[in-house]
């Protein structure tokens, strides 16, 4: 990879001015909230195949309630544009509630998080393909998101002067590098976070040393899944500023290469 980079530097300059390397870190901002939750579970030596579809479904959730009241294509006409605070809550609550059935299956019956968030995955997706064809979308993309929403994600941030020129960091960035900052604090600075490294050298002994595995568990699955929904949220204002069934496929894979990469053992 660094001879890759190295080459493109060389023959394309452009690559390391500052407005891509904005680009390339904004991409990776997208991505981060997911690798960060299954980060977790492959602290616990598992995995978790769900996340994608997860963030499919919360994504649309999200965008569909917050969609601009006059949208041509609204799904729930009934009601106009949620307050962002409360969308955020409804999103993120959903992805906890993904992850405590993930981790209620692995922790209770001792099932391989493998099968569990297979499984989940597919029910994920038959709800995704039930949700977007509620209310009055049809299936149809849910577009038209208000202005706020995409303003508070994306954002109109001030211009950072560089010696190449002037930059501008979009907001879900910063909200990354927040993100990523407390997910450290907990992981290495919270009695969860030490009893989440036990229970993933060796689950015996954590439970004979008093650790509650089966809360640990859960807990990691649980803390995934609000990252899956935050991210989720972050996502689909920033990519096209709508939601549609074919959100988040594969997203499972790239975070799992990203932590794979970032050396998450």
């Amino acid at each position: 990879m660094l001879l890759v980079a190295a080459y493109v530097a060389v023959t394309k300059p452009s690559f390391l001015s500052p407005s891509s390397l904005v680009n390339l870190l904004s991409l990776t901002a997208a991505y981060l909230p997911v690798a960060l939750g299954i980060a977790g579970c492959i602290v616990l030596t598992g995995t978790d195949l769900s996340a994608g579809r997860a963030v499919g479904i919360t994504a649309c959730v999200a965008a569909s309630l917050l969609q601009s009241p006059d949208a041509p294509t609204k799904m729930w006409t009934g009601i106009g544009a949620l307050p962002i605070p409360l969308v955020i809550v409804i999103v993120v609550a959903l992805g906890a509630l993904i992850g405590a059935f993930n981790g209620f299956f692995v922790a209770k019956f001792k099932l391989h998080p493998f099968i569990v968030t297979l499984a989940t995955q597919l029910i994920l997706y038959t709800a995704l393909l039930f949700y977007v064809q509620a209310g009055n979308n049809n299936g149809m993309a849910i577009s038209s998101l208000t202005d706020e929403y995409r303003n508070f994600v994306v954002g109109n941030p001030p211009l950072l002067n560089f010696a190449g020129g002037t930059i501008q960091i979009p907001n879900y960035v910063i909200y990354a590098i927040i993100l990523t900052a407390l997910m450290w604090f907990i992981w290495n600075k919270t009695t969860f976070g030490k009893n989440l490294y036990a229970v993933g050298g060796n689950p015996e002994a954590a439970a004979v040393s008093g650790i509650s595995v089966f809360a640990v568990t859960v807990g990691a699955f649980v803390l995934a899944g609000i990252l899956y929904g935050f991210g989720s949220w972050l996502e689909c204002a920033r990519m096209v500023g709508s939601g549609s069934a074919a959100y988040g496929q594969g997203w499972e894979m790239d975070a799992i290469a990203a932590c794979v990469v970032g050396g998450v053992s």
